[in-house]
């Protein structure tokens, strides 16, 4: 994201709120941190660097929330809610910020070039019984989207091996193939609601290296909607364990 800013003659300011700072810092940005939870310091820190719009990026868990130390700014927002499920805390977030005037960006505005068109991306032919879990997996997935469980199952022989809550993606690979063994297919999409300025579906070399550890058949992403990261050594790899990428739509492969 950040080099798509600068190719736009943006030159952006990298909130960290992890432990990445380093690797920001290394690659010339300019760099703050702050800690997770700690949403009035966020917002101070935002203002003092005149930002007006921001990206979010990278991954949230509500775990890290759970154990983290949050500000009373954070839990004032947090219990005016009526649900806690993961699109209404992230909205939450984005109308705070706007509120106080810094307008949120969709997260594919600068990162087009890593959503894939429909269509299979590498690997092997599929079987018309891979096919069928594939479109299984498509539905089921979309299903739990809607409810705003999670946006990925696990699928093997028609049957549902898996599917994704707080533990995100690659776990629920690594837990799916413990029950299915060798040769599941995973299919990650986006929510029917899906709203671009958080949580859009991303895959990268974590979640190549779960499948490649449950020695998983295919991987079925929403075409047009999920992020692949590192893409060219992402589908080298997958082509190299045998492993078929297939972007789908409502529609199929």
């Amino acid at each position: 994201v950040g080099e798509g800013m600068k190719r736009e003659g943006i030159e952006p300011f990298v909130l960290c709120l992890g432990e990445n700072a380093a690797q920001f810092r290394e690659a010339g940005f300019n760099v703050g941190e702050a800690q997770l939870g700690q949403l009035g310091s966020v917002r101070r820190l935002l203002i003092e660097h005149r930002v007006d719009q921001m990206v979010m990026i990278g991954r949230v868990g509500k775990e890290n929330l759970l154990a983290g130390a949050v500000d009373q700014e954070l839990l004032g927002l947090f219990a005016q809610l009526a649900k806690k499920n993961d699109d209404t805390l992230q909205l939450a977030i984005v109308n705070y910020f706007e509120e106080h005037g810094i307008r949120i960006e969709t997260q594919t505005r600068f990162l087009k070039h890593l959503i894939p068109d429909r269509g299979v991306l590498t690997g092997p032919a599929i079987s018309p019984e891979e096919k069928a879990d594939l479109e299984l997996g498509f539905r089921m997935a979309k299903a739990i989207g809607r409810l705003d469980i999670g946006q990925s199952v696990v699928v093997k022989k028609g049957m549902v091996l898996a599917i994704e809550a707080v533990e995100g993606t690659d776990q629920t690979i690594l837990r799916g193939g413990q029950y299915g063994g060798s040769g599941v297919v995973v299919v990650k999409v986006a929510k029917p609601q899906q709203d671009f300025r958080f949580d859009v579906p991303a895959i990268g070399l974590n979640t190549l290296q779960a499948l490649i550890t449950v020695k998983a058949r295919i991987l079925g992403v929403e075409a047009g909607a999920t992020f692949i990261l590192d893409r060219e050594k992402f589908l080298a790899e997958a082509e190299a364990h045998g492993i078929t990428v297939v972007a789908l739509d409502e529609v199929g492969a």
